[in-house]
This record gives C-alpha cells, sequence and structure tokens, in this order.
C-alpha cells in the first residue's frame, strides 16, 4: 500500500460532502461483459471442476463448513462475505455508505505470466493477451460506492460459482482473498480458468483477477495477487444516493421486462420469407437506414464441398475445428452435447449445413458498416400465436469446445463477401447505391432445425421494439 491515512485525514474524508457524478453502472457492466462473465443475471456459469494434486477433499469440505464468517473493519464499514445457495457460492455484500466516501484505487501488477501482454487496443484491450496460446487475463478494481451500488443493484453483485471450484481463502498482506480454479467447461478443454478475489475491507476496494489459458500453473492467479501493487489516491468519489440506487432499480426491471416481453412477444409482423426486401422504416434507429436485406436462397444440406467454399473465407479461425468433424466426403461426424444446460451428462448427437445467401443494398445516402450475415436463432411458437427465442437450445448445448466454435451466438463460420473496410470481419463497409451478396454458412443440430430461423437487424440482442426480422430455415 502506497497511501497511509492519518488520523486527521481519515476525519476529514468522513465529514467531507460532494456531488455524486455519472452512474458507474456501464462501467460494470462492460468489465462483466469483457471477462465474459455475464449471463442473463450477470453470473458466470461454471460446472465441477477436475479434481487437483494440490486441493484435497477434505479441504475443500473444511473451507465450504467455514462459510458464513465475516469479518468487519471498525464500524461495520465494509464486509464481503462469501455465502451458499444451494451448490452455488455467491458474494454477499454489506457496506456503509453513510457519512463517507469512497477513495479510488490504482492497480498495477507486479507479476504477469510469460507470454501475457498488455493490449492497448482490440478485442482484448485493457486486458493482457497470449497470443500463442489464446490465454487473457485481467485485473478489474472496485472502490467502495462501486461495490455499494452493485450491491444495491444487483441480486448478485460478484459472479457466482460452483462451491467445488473454490480451492482456499488466504491472507495477503492483511486482506481477504478467495481462489477459485476450474478446469474447463467442455469434456475437450485443455484450458484452466482462475479466479482471485481481493478483499480490503480497511478502505472497503475489491480487486478481481481473472486468468485463463491452457497448461496454466495452479497458483499462477494467485502470484498475480501477490504481486499487486494497490495504490490508495486523494481522489474521492462519494455513494450512490438512495433516490440514484431506486432510480438504477428501475430502470432494470424495466429493461428486464422489456426483454422478457420482447423474447416471448415476437409476432407474425416479425416473420419474413424468401426473397422480402427487409428493411428498417422506424427512423428512431439511426443505424441502417436506406439497408436493405433480401434472403435469396436458405438450405440444408449434409455435405459441404471444399472446392465451393475455400478456406480464405472462414472467419474466427474456425477452418480448423471443422476439419475435425468432416468425414472425406464432406459431411459431419456426429460431435458431443450436453443433455441440459445444466448438466454434465453428454450424448452424440448428429448436424447438418445451414447455407444462406443474403442481397445488401445500400439506397441511402451515405456509406455505413453493416453486417454481412444474419445470426442463426432458434423460435418456439407460444399459445397466444406469438414466438420465444429460445437461445442457447439447453439440448443443443455443446459439449465440445471445437464444435462451440463453429456455433457461437449464432454467427455464420463461414461468409463469402470479404471485409472491405468495416471495423470488423464480420462487417463490411457498403456505399451509396452499393449493392452485394453474401453466402454464409452454419451448423445446427438436426433435431434443432424445425425451430431454426435466420434474424436480421438483431443488433445482439431482444429489446422492445427491436427491428429484428425472421426468415424460417426449411430443410
Amino acid at each position: 500500500m502506497k497511501r497511509i491515512y492519518s488520523q486527521e485525514d481519515m476525519e476529514r474524508i468522513l465529514k467531507s460532502n460532494v456531488e455524486i457524478p455519472d452512474s458507474v453502472e456501464q462501467k460494470i457492466n462492460d468489465t462483466y461483459r469483457n471477462l465474459g462473465l455475464t449471463g442473463g443475471s450477470n453470473s458466470l456459469r461454471v460446472h465441477k471442476r477436475k479434481k487437483k494434486a494440490w486441493v484435497t477433499i477434505a479441504a475443500a469440505a473444511a473451507l465450504i463448513a467455514g462459510l458464513g464468517v465475516t469479518v468487519y473493519a471498525a464500524g461495520q464499514f465494509f464486509s464481503a462475505q462469501l455465502t451458499q445457495k444451494d451448490d452455488k457460492l455467491t458474494y454477499s455484500l454489506n457496506i456503509d455508505p453513510s457519512e463517507k466516501e469512497a477513495h479510488e484505487i490504482r492497480i498495477t501488477p507486479g507479476y504477469v505470466p510469460e507470454g501475457y501482454v498488455y493490449q492497448e487496443n482490440g478485442p482484448y484491450e485493457g486486458q493482457w493477451y497470449n497470443e500463442e496460446t489464446e490465454g487473457a487475463m485481467s485485473v478489474t478494481p472496485y472502490n467502495a460506492s462501486e461495490l455499494y451500488e452493485m450491491s444495491q443493484t444487483q441480486e448478485d453483485p460478484l459472479p457466482v460459482f460452483n462451491e467445488d471450484i473454490l480451492i482456499k481463502s488466504v491472507d495477503i498482506r492483511g486482506m481477504n482473498v478467495d481462489i477459485f480454479s476450474d478446469d474447463g467447461y467442455y469434456i475437450d478443454s485443455e484450458e484452466n480458468t482462475q479466479n482471485i478475489f481481493v478483499f480490503n475491507e480497511e478502505w472497503g476496494y475489491a480487486v478481481h483477477v481473472w486468468l485463463n489459458g491452457p497448461g496454466l500453473a495452479d497458483d499462477e492467479a494467485v502470484r498475480v495477487a501477490e504481486g499487486l501493487d494497490i495504490e490508495v489516491l486523494d481522489t474521492t468519489v462519494p455513494y450512490p444516493t438512495e433516490e440514484e440506487i431506486a432510480a438504477i432499480n428501475e430502470k432494470n426491471q424495466r429493461i428486464e421486462n422489456e426483454i422478457k416481453k420482447a423474447s416471448s412477444g415476437i409476432t407474425d409482423d416479425s416473420i419474413r420469407g424468401l426473397n422480402d426486401v427487409m428493411k428498417i422504416d422506424d427512423s428512431i434507429y439511426e443505424l441502417y437506414q436506406g439497408i436493405e436485406y433480401e434472403a435469396v436462397d436458405i438450405h440444408v444440406t449434409d455435405t459441404l464441398s471444399p472446392d465451393e467454399f475455400p478456406k480464405e473465407n472462414f472467419i474466427r479461425d474456425t477452418y480448423s475445428s471443422l476439419t475435425e468433424y468432416v468425414n472425406e466426403d464432406g459431411s459431419l461426424k456426429p460431435h458431443e452435447r450436453f443433455t441440459d444446460a445444466g448438466s454434465r451428462e453428454t450424448e452424440s448427437a448428429e448436424a447438418s449445413f445451414i447455407i444462406v445467401t443474403t442481397k445488401i443494398r445500400n439506397t441511402g445516402d451515405t456509406a455505413q458498416d453493416v453486417l454481412l450475415s444474419p445470426s442463426l436463432r432458434h423460435l418456439d411458437e407460444n399459445d397466444n400465436g406469438t414466438y420465444r427465442l429460445s437461445q442457447p437450445r439447453d439440448k443443443s448445448s455443446p459439449a465440445q469446445e471445437s464444435w462451440k466454435r463453429l456455433t457461437t451466438d449464432g454467427l455464420p463460420f463461414y461468409q463469402s463477401a470479404p471485409n472491405n473496410g468495416g471495423t470488423d470481419e464480420l462487417f463490411t463497409t457498403i456505399h451509396p447505391g452499393e449493392e452485394i451478396e453474401c453466402t454464409s454458412v452454419y451448423v445446427a443440430d438436426n433435431d434443432c432445425l424445425g425451430s431454426a430461423y435466420m434474424q436480421y437487424f438483431g443488433f445482439g440482442e431482444a429489446a422492445a421494439g427491436s427491428p429484428a426480422l425472421y426468415v424460417k430455415v426449411t430443410e
């Protein structure tokens, strides 16, 4: 700790009042999203880890038995309590915001695993990335104001873990540290994911170290945590007021209701057919004004010819993953999937290719970056004739990491049209008056083809009034 405060400093800090800055909600949400920790409820989805030699069942049982013990700083200013819900572990945060400001903190890692390099730009911006192993690391600080807001506006303010990936709790320079280690979600995964939470109850801050990659030593994240240079800054931020907390909760509830309504209230007006021209007429959407999509062909096939689908058009490094599953005749080998989203039991499944050809036109007067391909979604029909989104489908949850790479978020693994200036390989820049055609290829389990649709204008999520339009995949 670089900063040490006198008694006079503490009294000045505790008695001062300043205006709260803009909500830190966006920062928190962005951080969780960048770490890949969010699902529908900001929870990390993990499964039972493989037993490691350096932790015993007895030790793990002793740790679980000790849960519920809370250590408070003087005046019960802050506590972080690891609690158990069924077979899950979650944090309960207790922070007293009265007459206190939160000091901002700055974190400098003193130890970084070999090969992990800090990224200034790109998809791993703000993280450390290992190009050789494709592993990543992040170090996320939370001051007391941020932790307080999270505790008041989220059911689970920090990630939720399975109880059997808790390795141990230790003390590092007077701070409570919880160590989690998971050997991977997929049955063929060689990766190890380590999570370290550091809590300083004296100053009311937390640090989350997330480390992922194959072949990691068991204690790599611990070494990162031990080497952290944590500096308490002079700058402070106040806690959000009760009114601000209420406004955030109201907004979160409204968004939750809108998403629930949108995902279960898709009407026939949003279902289109082949050769229908699809566009956004509502002027409230600034994106995609003047852009038209037209699905001119959708068909399902058992085989994929290498001559018709050259390697250079595969995206997200999926070519090697696909070759693992393709027979000499171009058909797909069976793959393993979990029997349901919450199970570790697997079953073998057959799949097919979905080939979609889309025409994209810019009828506007400005160049735009547009998605080249639609997203593969699944819709189930409600009793009242509307449709609901049902993806990811429990029965098609991949058990193999290589297969998952072919199906991530409903994106294609192949698209014929090149990126000619877009910000990402999935996008391209289309100029006024220009028309392009793109052929996109997906995989889907055979027993899920009946509910398969191609989604256009979805922008990646369901929301009230979403302009998303759907074209059914027909076998």
